[in-house]
């Protein structure tokens, strides 16, 4: 499917639920100036485009008992699709991975690794990722701060 057309309404639409997925229509109809059938209906239609794939609610990390991101670059030993596919596989199975990129260089994927601490890590390593077979080499790199995390889309 190709880029949808939007229009300014619809760009505002976005913004607005980027920002606060739990503003209600109502809100929306006040800021944008359109009437709350009019805004649902725009709402409905970005849904049903894909535009709008979902709505999630954003946990703080720190609260949730996550105290150290890691970002562990992965070769794999053998680079053709069943490996890669395995590989897939076998991290969607790990539930401290939020997110698992196929990227182009020297390695073949960048993980994104939430856990409480080192210790945590140490064992995730040792357990369930050295335990996948596809995987080569591990190269991690540990979040000392955050510049910017922002998981919304330019608008």
């Amino acid at each position: 499917m190709g880029k949808v057309q939007l229009d300014e309404v619809d760009l505002q639409i976005l913004r607005l639920l980027q920002e606060n997925g739990r503003v209600t229509n109502a809100d929306v109809s006040r800021q944008i100036g359109l009437s709350p059938p009019s805004i649902l209906q725009r709402i409905r239609k970005l849904e049903k485009t894909g535009v709008i794939e979902r709505y999630q609610a954003v946990l703080g990390r720190r609260a949730m008992g996550y105290g150290l991101m890691v970002i562990a670059h992965v070769s794999l030993k053998l680079h053709q699709d069943k490996p890669l596919d395995g590989f897939v596989a076998a991290v969607m199975n790990v539930p401290e991975v939020v997110e698992c990129l196929n990227i182009s260089g020297e390695y073949d994927f960048m993980l994104r690794i939430l856990v409480s601490d080192m210790a945590a890590y140490e064992v995730l390593v040792r357990e369930k990722l050295s335990a996948i077979p596809e995987v080569g080499r591990i190269q991690s790199s540990f979040v000392l701060g955050i510049g910017k995390e922002d998981r919304g889309l330019p608008v």
